[in-house]
């Protein structure tokens, strides 16, 4: 069995790549605070979408991804890299906010979407379930204001979900 423990695992990661993980005792707020929330998403018979906090996840679950940045600075920041892992076990669905959105199959190397790679003598398209890691490149954030960047998710089939 193998529990769906998504969210801990992306926050973990988020607070990695973002260099606020901390070993020290708080000290004053980072310039940028980022805050990780997933959502799982469902259409009901209106075909209306609607977003309910989530903690753990199921096969073909829906899961909408969503970072908000917050300039802590009295200043505006130039040039924020803002990146949003793929869990493990998930499969990107090419639905991502803002749009102009790099994607990443190793969260190191990014391109712009959708990722090309050449097999033999053709160029093909990167399967969306090898995609790891989005990136936005944020022209301005302006002094206390927020951005949030957002990436949707299906959980893989294939996986068990908690007490099966």
């Amino acid at each position: 069995m193998r529990a769906l423990s998504y969210i801990a695992t992306t926050m973990a990661a988020i607070a990695f790549m973002s260099g606020i993980a901390q070993a020290e005792a708080p000290a004053a707020k980072p310039p940028v605070s980022i805050e990780l929330s997933a959502y799982q998403m469902t259409i009901n018979q209106k075909g209306e979408t609607s977003a309910k906090p989530v903690k753990q996840a199921k096969p073909n679950d829906i899961i909408e991804y969503r970072a908000t940045y917050t300039n802590n600075t009295a200043k505006t920041i130039k040039g924020l890299v803002a990146t949003l892992p793929i869990p493990a076990d998930t499969q990107f669905l090419a639905k991502s906010s803002p749009a102009q959105a790099q994607a990443s199959t190793d969260g190191v190397n990014f391109a712009a979407m959708p990722l090309k790679r050449k097999t033999g003598s053709q160029t093909v398209n990167v399967p969306l379930q090898e995609y790891r890691a989005l990136r936005w490149t944020i022209a301005e954030l302006p002094a206390g204001k927020s951005i949030t960047v957002t990436a949707q998710t299906r959980v893989n089939s294939t996986i068990r979900a908690v007490g099966q």
